[in-house]
C-alpha cells in the first residue's frame, strides 16, 4: 500500500474543508478524484503531500505519517504536478536540471532521463526555449516532466490534461499507463476530464462538500449503479420486434425514433435467447450492441443527487 488516509478531517478558519474521509492508494494503480471546484480536491492533494496536516485523523504515505519529523525523505519519492513553480526566465532544460539536482539525480542519469521525457512529450526541439515564451500547453508538459524526472513512487497530478491538445493528452495517458504497468508507480490525479475515464482509472473518488459521495473501483461503481446488462437491438421490423420481446418479460425501453430496442437483461448470456426468439419470429436482426455506462454518467448522476439533498 502506497498511502492510507483514515478518518481525516481538515478545518480552516472554522470551516470544514475535508470531512472524515478514508481511502487507500494501492501500488501500481491510477486513481482519479473528481468533483466541482471548491469541494476539497486540492486540499486532499495537499494533505497527501504533507503540505497541510489533518485537523483530525491520520495520513500515511510510504509507511510514514505525514506528521513525522522525517517526512521530507518521503517527499523524495513523490512527484507533484501543478500550474506553478516554473522559472519563467530559464529554459525548459534549465528548469528540469534544477529539479533533477534537487533530488540528487546523478549527472549521467539526469541527462538521459530529461532527454527521454522531452522526447516523449515532443519538447526536444524546444528545450533551450525560455519557459516564459511557451504556450500554456507546453508549460503544462514541462510541469508534468518535472514531476516525473526523479522516478517517483507516487505521482500526484492536478488537472494534468488542462491546456493539452488531444494528441498530447493521449501521449500523457499512455505514458501514465506504461509507468504504472512497468514500474508500479501509483498515480493520484484530480481531473475534470471525464470522457473515457473508466478505461484509464482503476479507482474513482467523487467528492462533494468535503466528503466522498462515491468511491471504489470503476467497474464496481458502474455495476452497482446500473446492475445487469443493456443492449441496443436493430432489426428489420421495429414494431414486431417490440411485441415479440415484450412477451419475454424483460425490461424494455421504447425508442421514440422507432429504430432500436433497448433491452435490460440480468445475465449477459441471455442475449442469445433474445436473438433466437427474434429469428424464430421471422425477424431479421441487423446489429446487437451492448450499451455501457460511463464514469461521466455516474459523476453527473451523483452530483445531482448530492445537490438535490441540499434543497
Amino acid at each position: 500500500m502506497i498511502s492510507r488516509i483514515k478518518n481525516s478531517e481538515k478545518t480552516i478558519d472554522s470551516k470544514t474543508i475535508i470531512n472524515d474521509i478514508s481511502f487507500n492508494l494501492e501500488e501500481g494503480t491510477i486513481n482519479a478524484i473528481l468533483g466541482p471546484n471548491g469541494v476539497g480536491k486540492t486540499t486532499t492533494i495537499r494533505l497527501l503531500t504533507g503540505l497541510l496536516q489533518p485537523t483530525k485523523g491520520e495520513i500515511q504515505v510510504l509507511d510514514k505519517n505525514t506528521k513525522s519529523h522525517n517526512f521530507d525523505r518521503v517527499r523524495e519519492n513523490i512527484g507533484v504536478q501543478n500550474d506553478g513553480n516554473l522559472y519563467e526566465t530559464l529554459t525548459i532544460y534549465e528548469n528540469l536540471k534544477i529539479w533533477a539536482n534537487f533530488y540528487n539525480i546523478p549527472k549521467e542519469n539526469r541527462e538521459n532521463k530529461i532527454q527521454e521525457l522531452l522526447e516523449i512529450f515532443s519538447l526536444s526541439d524546444r528545450k533551450h526555449s525560455k519557459v516564459g515564451t511557451l504556450s500554456k500547453g507546453m508549460k503544462q508538459k514541462v510541469s508534468i516532466i518535472r514531476a516525473l524526472v526523479h522516478n517517483p513512487k507516487l505521482l500526484i497530478l492536478d488537472e494534468p490534461t488542462s491546456g493539452l491538445d488531444p494528441s498530447a493528452s493521449e501521449i500523457l495517458i499512455s505514458h501514465l499507463q506504461k509507468i504504472v504497468r512497468e514500474e508500479n508507480v501509483t498515480v493520484f490525479m484530480c481531473t475534470h476530464q471525464l470522457q473515457g475515464l473508466e478505461e484509464i482509472a482503476d479507482n474513482i473518488f467523487i467528492m462533494y462538500d468535503g466528503i466522498f459521495i462515491a468511491s471504489g473501483d470503476s467497474n464496481t461503481l458502474l455495476n452497482k449503479e446500473w446492475p445487469g446488462h443493456e443492449f441496443a437491438i436493430y432489426t428489420n421490423n421495429y414494431g414486431k420486434s417490440l411485441e415479440t420481446l415484450k412477451g419475454l418479460n424483460h425490461v424494455i425501453d421504447e425508442d421514440n425514433d422507432k429504430k432500436k430496442i433497448k433491452i435490460h437483461l440480468d445475465e449477459y448470456t441471455e442475449i442469445s435467447k433474445v436473438i433466437q426468439t427474434l429469428i424464430n419470429h421471422d425477424i431479421e436482426v441487423y446489429t446487437v450492441t451492448e450499451m455501457r455506462h460511463s464514469i461521466k454518467e455516474l459523476y453527473f448522476q451523483k452530483i445531482r443527487e448530492a445537490q438535490d439533498c441540499e434543497l
